[in-house]
C-alpha cells in the first residue's frame, strides 16, 4: 500500500501532470460482454498490465461477483482484505482499498465475496448505489492514468453501474458463433441505457459511453468455425474491429496459476505479445482521434446497426482481392492466413440424422417381431417332415 498513497501524495500536492491518454483525469473503460468465458478478465488483466508496463498508472475494477480479478492478480494463499462491499460500508474510499499487484504502478480491487449474504449485500449495493460507486471511480481519475472495469457476463447492476462509470465500453468477442450473435444485442443495450441514464448529453447531441472497438479472442484461423466466425464479425462490425486479435494460447490459461498477468510471465507468448500490440493500438487510435464521430453528435451504434440490417451487395472481383485490414494481418500473424485470392468458405452446418421419436422405434420392433413370426408360422407350415428339401417356405 506504501506505492499507493506515494502516488495519492503525489496528486494531491502537485499540479495534475496530463495522462499518456493526453487527458487531464484518467480514462475509465468497461469492457463488457453478454456471454460468459469469453475473456473479459483475462483481457481487462493484461491490457492493464501492458499499461502499466507502459507508464500507466492502472486500477482494475473487478464487479464480478467471482473475483477473477482479485484470483489472478493477488497470491492462491492470501485473500485481499479488503473490496468492494467496504467502499460502500464508507470504510474507505476505492483509491485507499485497493491492492497492489506484483507489478508496479497496476492496482485492483474486486468483490471479494465468500458467501451467499455477501453477495447478496454486494448486488443490493450496486442496484441502490450505483451513483456511490460512479462516484468513486470519478475521484480515481485524479490518481490513476487509465481504469479498466472488468464486467459480469451480464446486463445487471454491477454491468449498468460499471457503465455509469465509463467514459467508454470494449467489447471482447470470442471466435464462437454464440458469442459473435450476442454482439448486436449488446450494442443495442449500450445504446439505450445511453439514451436513458445520459438524457442531458443527448438533448445536446453529444454522445458519451463511446465504443472503444471490437476484438477478437481464443481465435483459431487453423479450424473452419474460427475462419468464419472472424470473417463474419469482420463483415459486420469490420469499422470497430482492432487489428489487434488475441489468439488461442495455453499460457494464457495458466495466468491465474501464476498469480500474474501473462505479459509479465511470459512475455515471448503470442498471447502476450498479441496483448501489448492491442494495449498499443487502444491508446494509439484514441489518441488519433478514433472516437471522433462520438463526440459531433452522431450515434455510430444506430448507424452501424442500421448499416448490418441493410443487405450487402456482392464484392467485385477487385474487392476480393483487396487486403482485408486487421483481420488478415491477424491472421498472418498467427500463420493461418489464406491467399489473398482465397474466399473464407461460408460455414456449412453438418448434416444431421433424421430424429426418430421413441414411439415409432417401438412401433418398429413390434411390427418386426410380428412379421418374424408369422414368416415363422408360415415356414412351419410349409415343411414336410417326409421330404427333406422341404425346408422352405412353400408356394
Amino acid at each position: 500500500m506504501t506505492d499507493n498513497n506515494n502516488m495519492e501524495i503525489d496528486a494531491q500536492t502537485g499540479p495534475r501532470r496530463r495522462t499518456p491518454w493526453n487527458t487531464v483525469g484518467g480514462r475509465v473503460i468497461s469492457l463488457v460482454s453478454r456471454k460468459g468465458g469469453v475473456g473479459k478478465t483475462t483481457s481487462a488483466v493484461n491490457i492493464g498490465a501492458a499499461l502499466a508496463l507502459s507508464g500507466h498508472n492502472v486500477l482494475i475494477v473487478g464487479t464480478d461477483p467471482q473475483c477473477g480479478v482479485c484470483r489472478t492478480l493477488s497470491q492462491p494463499t492470501e485473500s485481499p482484505v479488503s473490496g468492494l462491499n467496504d467502499v460502500f460500508a464508507g470504510e474507505g474510499s476505492l483509491t485507499d482499498l485497493a491492492q497492489p499487484s506484483a507489478l508496479e504502478r497496476l492496482f485492483f480491487i474486486s468483490p471479494n465475496i465468500n458467501t451467499l449474504d455477501e453477495e447478496e449485500l454486494y448486488l443490493e449495493n450496486m442496484t441502490l448505489k450505483a451513483d456511490v460507486f460512479a462516484a468513486e471511480v470519478d475521484r480515481a481519475r485524479n490518481l490513476y492514468d487509465t481504469i479498466l472495469i472488468d464486467c459480469p457476463p451480464s446486463l445487471g447492476p454491477p454491468t449498468q453501474a460499471a457503465l455509469l462509470s465509463s467514459d467508454s465500453y470494449l467489447v471482447p468477442v470470442q471466435a464462437e458463433e454464440l458469442c459473435r450473435g450476442s454482439v448486436e444485442s449488446l450494442l443495442n443495450f449500450v445504446d439505450t441505457f445511453r439514451t436513458r441514464y445520459f438524457p442531458e448529453f443527448a438533448a445536446a447531441q453529444i454522445m458519451p459511453l463511446a465504443l472503444e472497438g471490437l476484438f477478437l479472442t481464443m481465435a483459431n484461423p487453423q479450424t473452419r468455425m474460427g475462419r468464419h466466425v472472424a470473417a463474419k464479425v469482420d463483415e459486420e462490425f469490420g469499422e470497430w474491429m482492432f487489428e489487434s486479435g488475441i489468439p488461442r494460447n495455453t499460457r494464457l490459461s495458466e495466468m491465474a496459476l501464476k498469480a500474474k498477468p501473462t505479459v509479465i510471465y511470459d512475455r515471448r507468448s503470442k498471447g502476450s505479445r498479441a496483448y501489448f500490440d492491442l494495449a498499443d493500438e487502444l491508446v494509439n487510435r484514441y489518441l488519433a482521434g478514433g472516437n471522433e464521430k462520438e463526440t459531433q453528435g452522431i450515434t455510430p451504434i444506430e448507424d452501424l446497426l442500421k448499416a448490418h440490417s441493410q443487405p450487402t451487395a456482392k464484392p467485385t472481383t477487385e474487392a476480393q482481392n483487396e487486403d482485408r485490414g486487421g483481420l488478415d494481418r491477424f491472421l498472418s500473424a498467427l500463420g493461418g492466413s489464406l491467399p489473398v485470392s482465397t474466399q473464407i468458405p461460408a460455414y456449412e452446418e453438418p448434416v444431421m440424422p433424421e430424429m426418430v421419436s421413441l414411439d415409432d422405434l417401438l412401433a418398429e420392433e413390434e411390427d418386426e417381431a410380428h412379421s418374424s413370426s408369422r414368416k415363422w408360422n408360415d415356414w412351419e407350415d410349409g415343411f414336410d417332415a417326409d421330404d427333406p428339401d422341404s425346408g422352405h417356405m412353400l408356394n
